[in-house]
């Protein structure tokens, strides 16, 4: 989630005296510090309920250029009693020439995978997670930033096989990011485009049992529909693993790329999707989405899975949190290939 900030500029002292007491105004209507219930519901997790809080602020207040940071905790429990904990932080510095993303959490997931093999079959597992992740970004040029990453995960994993299977899988990534962002706004774009290079390797120096890469490369392209204040936006993306890619690290269709697919069913160690959406604006804060894609998995141990195309289609309602910056939560209802799926969004899918 990103945002521009535009400053306006005063001809008279009068009309700068209006501004100024318009914007305390509007400050004192748009809360900085919001908590949002979480609500939503797949056939995986089943019901999922909890709550993340949410702060928007400027790092430095006499920086007019950057956008405001945001940081934000969540919490939340679903009744196949999987639960997570997560800190984030979203920072703008320095008249936006650093972009900085922390975060950390931690939890315990029971979901399931289709195995391969000649009759394919979904086995339950259990996941205990850890995770780090510090992303540092540089700008470099005009809407050019370059970076780096490092990515620490800890899985615990119970497969429920016929003879139950438990490994300890860490994970060490270190990965470098390319980013060409010409957006007109980042929390919420109605025109310009977003291109996003990202590698990051987990070699064997730093402590991985197994040498893979992965290479995500996302493009998004966001136009004003003939209303005025609607969006049309279209995002291509393609995931690559390379390498020995461990189970916790494949691909799977799932969330922000093909919605409709909670069943953990197709994965694998590539994806390419394709996807539309048109964001209608309510007068006031709320509005609805219509959406439609299509994608597909390679390199995956089901046969049958590979090169499929997998169709997803579905609509969702956003209400505005943060009318300053056009920040956005959601509900998205989703179908796909014999699956489906309901969503809770913060901010837009892309």
């Amino acid at each position: 989630m990103r945002v521009v900030l535009t400053c306006l500029v005063f001809l008279s002292f009068l009309n700068f005296s209006y501004g100024q007491e318009k914007e305390e105004t509007e400050t004192k209507k748009d809360k900085k510090l919001k908590v949002v219930p979480y609500i939503s519901y797949n056939r995986t997790y089943e019901f999922m309920f909890g709550a993340v809080p949410m702060l928007m602020y400027k790092v430095n207040k006499k920086d007019t250029i950057s956008p405001e940071s945001i940081s934000g905790l969540m919490g939340i429990y679903t009744t196949n009693k999987t639960w997570f904990a997560i800190a984030f932080s979203k920072l703008y510095l320095m008249e936006d020439h650093w972009r900085i993303t922390i975060g950390a959490g931690l939890g315990n997931a029971n979901s399931q995978f289709l195995s391969g093999g000649t009759s394919s079959s979904f086995i339950d597992y259990q996941t205990g997670a850890d995770f780090f992740k510090l992303e540092v970004q540089r700008k470099i040029g005009e809407d050019l930033y370059f970076g780096a990453n490092y990515m620490y995960t800890k899985f615990n994993n119970e497969f429920d096989f016929d003879t139950p299977v438990n490994e300890e899988v860490r994970l060490n990534g270190l990965g470098l990011v390319f980013l060409r962002d010409k957006r007109d706004n980042v929390y919420y774009p109605t025109k310009g485009s977003e291109l996003n290079l990202d590698y990051t390797g987990y070699l064997g120096f730093m402590g991985n049992d197994d040498e893979s890469s992965k290479i995500e490369l996302q493009y998004n392209h966001f136009f004003k529909a003939k209303r005025g204040k609607d969006v049309i936006a279209i995002r291509g993306y393609g995931g690559f693993g390379l390498g020995n890619v461990p189970f916790n690290n494949l691909l799977v269709v799932e969330g922000t790329d093909l919605r409709g697919y909670s069943m953990g069913e197709y994965r694998g160690k590539k994806l390419v999707a394709l996807q539309g959406e048109y964001r209608y604006n309510f007068k006031g804060n709320m509005g609805v989405v219509g959406f439609a894609g299509l994608g597909s998995v390679y390199g995956s141990e089901v046969e049958a899975n590979n090169g499929e195309i997998l169709p997803s289609i579905g609509m969702g309602y956003r209400y505005t949190v943060f009318p300053k910056n056009k920040m956005n939560i959601g509900i998205d209802v989703a179908a796909g290939r014999d699956d489906w799926g309901i969503y809770f969004r913060i901010g837009e899918a892309f």
